[in-house]
């Protein structure tokens, strides 16, 4: 297994910035190939206050400047890597996860937006529909604060722990023999998060503490059965709680240096697993990857 095709979908902030060395570092662990792509939307007709519609933009000229704005991108942050370099017109989402099923692409590796309390509640709109409508795995970085002047902390590229969060559902083996093969190329750690939602377990704020004993056995029962239909033996971390919250949790816990979870299955706790990603994403104390 690995990545032999790595889109990197660039719209030159800061965030693209920092998610260059992750792309460095995997381009160079898998000898995967790179392209840069970006997209140039159609800004949106608006009448201004005399009653006179704005003036049509120029798009040729605006994807001209983007161009060279990502062959400058491209020269200065992939100087010892040759990359493709794509420049689209359209729906960014719909422009990406158009091109990664047309390109065959292994991985899309894209830093997460959203600003201020709103990054609380939402990823951004081109990740989010990029989750929905890819098939291959993507790479989300670190969901932090953004801000004009804010220091950038130096990027940790290195694979040492990985933190592979499963429900209790058949197609979590499949997830675990994936954080399996990851592991033994990266030469890392592999922990596996689980958590036990309170919402699905009791009516009330007043759970008995046998009850909390029996769910999280049966959790580590289930999990015992998933390993041995996937040949592993990883460690298991099960805590009763919110999944974005037990995730967070034990990514510090063991210092994790990626996340690997999988989206869209329905589980049978937490509902569409689609909305736990997102949760997942927006906490995380390091980069993850949905599969």
């Amino acid at each position: 297994m690995g990545f032999r095709h790595i889109l990197f979908p660039v719209d030159f902030s800061s965030r693209s910035y920092g998610a260059v060395p992750f792309v460095r570092a995997l381009a160079a662990r898998y000898r995967a190939a790179v392209t840069l792509v970006h997209v140039v939307e159609r800004p949106s007709a608006w009448v201004g206050a005399d009653g006179g519609f704005a003036v049509e933009p120029d798009m040729t000229e605006l994807k001209a400047e983007a161009e060279r704005q990502l062959a400058n991108f491209a020269m200065e942050q992939f100087p010892h890597l040759s990359v493709t370099r794509m420049v689209e017109e359209g729906d960014p989402g719909g422009c990406i996860s158009e091109l990664a099923h047309c390109w065959n692409v292994d991985l899309i590796m894209m830093p997460t937006h959203g600003h201020g309390a709103l990054r609380r509640k939402l990823l951004g709109s081109v990740t989010a529909k990029t989750l929905h409508g890819c098939e291959c795995a993507i790479w989300t970085g670190v969901h932090l604060e953004e801000h004009e002047g804010a220091p950038t902390p130096p990027p940790h590229t290195e694979l040492r722990t990985i933190l592979c969060a499963i429900e209790l559902v058949p197609e979590s083996a499949s997830l675990l023999k994936y954080a399996k093969e990851i592991g033994l190329e990266a030469g890392a750690a592999v922990h596996i998060v689980h958590a036990v939602p309170t919402s699905e377990t009791q009516p009330d704020q007043n759970m008995e503490r046998p009850l909390e004993l029996f769910l999280e056995d049966f959790a580590r029962e289930e999990i015992a059965k998933l390993q041995t239909t996937a040949g592993t033996n990883f460690d298991a971390f099960v805590q009763l709680g919110s999944v974005s919250q037990v995730v967070h949790h034990a990514a510090e816990k063991f210092h994790a240096d990626l996340i690997i979870i999988g989206r869209g299955v329905l589980n049978r706790f937490a509902g569409d697993l689609r909305t736990e990603a997102y949760g997942i994403m927006r906490e995380a104390p390091c980069p993850v990857i949905s599969v």
